[in-house]
């Protein structure tokens, strides 16, 4: 029997024969509007498979529900009762705030959850605990590549090794979104390492198995990356789908600014959603990337040509704003821009996140993160103020007011105020309310409660 866990309210309605719903404003390219026109969500308006997957209708792509309905991911990273310690103070400030502020660590994950719910967020992303993953979609970041050599045998045995332990437990879970296969990995010359990769693999040792395929292409340079390519999204893609055939594979979380056209076109072969990290960085250093490397594709404008050779949704795996005015003193990394203050970062934030809603192949994003790193910088000495609360606990209010503004308009926000329940479980054939929506938050202190909000139930 299937598990129908609503992640969203648009679950079939029970309380009244009929109710049409029609989609919030969903801008194709050039502006013209589509939605999913005189759809009665009496009835899914896609297959229900049981888990979450894709489906392209109407000019645009969708993540679906388990149940069949549309699904934009407003995601956030790294929710953490522990998140960073201060690698100058060997601290974790935000666990003493976690540790001052809640009787226990229980009473710090409902808080947690009902706060970000009530500010529009609808799934968990890479780092968060996986305490909290009962308690809305989640998805799980894994670390399939491993060593120096990517044709050596102990690569496969690293990917099935990891899809054994950390994919095959959650296989048939369908509150799972999906799985990042890695995060960032390294596909050409960046600011650390000038090399290309061919040029990285023909300096491997004498007899290595990935010398002996870098000599094949040594005057190719494009040709390697694409057998490279082909090794690592195969081998990956096989672990995954030798224990888990069900849920979605969604990318590498790639550099925006450091794709590779040959990397992605093999890629689009084996993934059902692709995603990037998408910060904006400072003015002129995305113009000096495509001077210093132009095998890179060009995202100063947006992700267009990036779509254009994966044809698949894109999901937004990291993105950010900064600003001063935190404890944070946000000069590392040094290559984002950081605002003067918490008004305009938010209007960034607003101006960024509108353009994505706008884009009819970007099915979801990840806000980098919950809580703003230690003064002191973390173990790679980060040091920036990209929380939405502080480290001690306290939420940045524009910014919260931004991004609750923003996820009510989101594509998928259509809500049925009659919908009782936020996460359904299956037992005993029988499907039952595990966690009902919390109440709607007030518009003003005494002011009406909002009644079209998707992540509560008005009174």
């Amino acid at each position: 029997m299937q598990l129908f866990i609503r992640a969203i309210s648009k679950k079939k309605i029970t309380s009244f024969a009929t109710f049409v719903v029609m989609c919030v404003i969903i801008f194709a390219t050039g502006g013209s509007a589509t939605s999913l026109r005189n759809i009665s969500y009496n009835v899914p308006p896609f297959i229900a498979t049981g888990f979450f997957h894709t489906a392209f209708k109407n000019g645009r792509w969708w993540i679906v529900t388990p149940d069949g309905y549309p699904f934009y991911i407003s995601g956030i990273d790294h929710v953490s009762s522990s998140p960073d310690i201060d690698r100058t103070t060997n601290t974790c400030p935000y666990c003493q705030a976690v540790s001052s502020n809640y009787p226990n660590l229980e009473a710090w994950q409902i808080a947690t959850v009902n706060r970000l719910r009530s500010w529009g967020f609808n799934a968990l992303g890479p780092w968060s605990d996986s305490s909290l993953y009962d308690t809305m979609p989640y998805t799980i970041l894994l670390s399939m590549a491993s060593g120096s050599d990517w044709f050596a045998p102990s690569f496969v045995t690293n990917a099935y090794n990891e899809a054994e332990s950390q994919v095959a437990p959650y296989k048939n879970d369908p509150n799972l979104i999906g799985y990042f296969t890695d995060s960032e990995l390294r596909w050409g010359p960046d600011w650390t390492n000038q090399h290309t990769l061919l040029e990285a693999y023909l300096q491997l040792p004498s007899g290595s198995p990935g010398r002996a395929v870098a000599m094949k292409y040594i005057h190719n340079p494009s040709g390697f990356e694409t057998a490279l390519a082909q090794r690592y999204f195969s081998v990956t893609t096989a672990a995954i789908r030798s224990v888990d055939p069900n849920h979605m594979i969604l990318g590498v979380k790639m550099i925006a600014q450091l794709s590779m056209r040959s990397v992605l076109k093999v890629a689009s072969k084996y993934v059902n959603c692709f995603s990037v990290d998408d910060y904006a960085l400072i003015p002129h250093l995305n113009s000096a990337i495509q001077k210093l490397w132009p095998s890179f594709i060009n995202v100063k404008n947006n992700l267009n040509e990036i779509y254009n050779v994966v044809k698949k949704p894109i999901i937004i795996g990291e993105y950010s704003f900064r600003a001063d005015g935190g404890n944070d003193p946000n000069s590392y990394p040094p290559i984002y821009p950081t605002y003067s203050n918490q008004t305009t970062r938010a209007n960034a934030y607003k101006n960024y996140v509108s353009g994505l809603y706008k884009s009819p192949y970007i099915v979801g994003d990840f806000w980098f993160e919950y809580v703003d790193e230690p003064s002191g910088g973390r173990f790679d000495g980060e040091n920036s103020d990209f929380g939405l609360v502080s480290t001690s606990d306290v939420p940045w209010a524009t910014m919260v007011q931004a991004v609750t503004a923003m996820h009510s308009v989101a594509p998928d926000r259509v809500a049925d105020p009659n919908e009782p329940c936020w996460l359904w479980q299956s037992a005993s054939n029988k499907v039952t309310c595990k966690q009902a929506y919390p109440k709607c938050p007030n518009i003003e202190p005494n002011g009406p409660q909002l009644t079209n909000w998707p992540y509560c139930k008005p009174e």
